[in-house]
């Protein structure tokens, strides 16, 4: 597609995002709700390689970036102190956006996807409590939890909709992406032990792998993905 018309694609899905998720209140007290980089190129990377992308798609794309951002504002929650009016605004966004999701998915229907999906949050749910108060967890556990609560939500998507041929890569290289490019990524907790470069060697070996195997995708997309994880993995390790 060329890197020009990816970075128009992915503008336009953004303002189409930013359409369905826009309430006046929560955003003028708490802020726009926003799709990191990571999550966006993932969602939309069939389609930025050339696949067939329908209106129903581009709409179960939208919904799902929704569930990725209702994820976040609940994340945001000082569980502490969730009497005070700011916390208790996070809370209702993250419901806002979770009523998004079910309302956009409605619209299609698919209601196989609406189930599937539906599980998978719960899923994450349950690994995200695991992942935070289970201490005794291995490198090979927690790389596993973090690819559920990172990737598992585009997975289902892809497999939805048929472009199961891209879940290994995002499988391996969501999570890397989103742990080198925010600090504070499940609670900072997993880049601030010992294991922490043992499981960013890891997931880099699993992402390159999936990468070579990838004969299927465009070189400006494989060039986009390693310019977003170089850097910053080269500083790091």
């Amino acid at each position: 597609m060329g890197r020009q018309n990816s970075n128009a694609q992915i503008e336009k899905f953004i303002v189409e995002f930013n359409n369905h998720v826009y309430h006046p209140i929560l955003n003028r007290d708490i802020g726009q709700p926003k799709l990191n980089e990571e999550t966006i190129l993932f969602l939309l990377l069939p389609k930025l390689n050339g696949e067939k992308w329908t209106s129903s798609t581009n709409t179960a794309a939208i919904a799902v970036g929704a569930v990725y951002t209702a994820f976040d504002a609940h994340d945001a929650v000082n569980v502490y102190d969730v009497t005070t009016t700011n916390e208790q605004l996070r809370v209702l966004s993250g419901d806002y956006l979770s009523g998004i999701y079910y309302q956009l998915l409605a619209t299609i229907p698919n209601f196989e996807f609406i189930h599937l999906l539906s599980q998978t949050i719960g899923r994450i749910n349950e690994v995200k409590t695991e992942f935070h108060t289970n201490m005794d967890m291995s490198m090979s556990e927690r790389i596993e939890a973090i690819q559920t609560i990172q990737a598992e939500c585009i997975m289902q998507f892809y497999q939805t909709f048929g472009f199961e041929k891209y879940m290994p890569i995002v499988h391996a290289a969501l999570p890397l992406l989103l742990l080198l490019h925010q600090e504070e990524v499940l609670g900072g907790w997993a880049l601030k032990d010992n294991l922490s470069t043992e499981i960013l060697e890891q997931l880099r070996w699993d992402m390159e792998q999936a990468i070579s195997e990838a004969k299927f995708l465009q070189p400006d997309l494989v060039e986009k993905i390693r310019e977003m994880s170089m850097p910053l993995l080269d500083k790091m390790i």
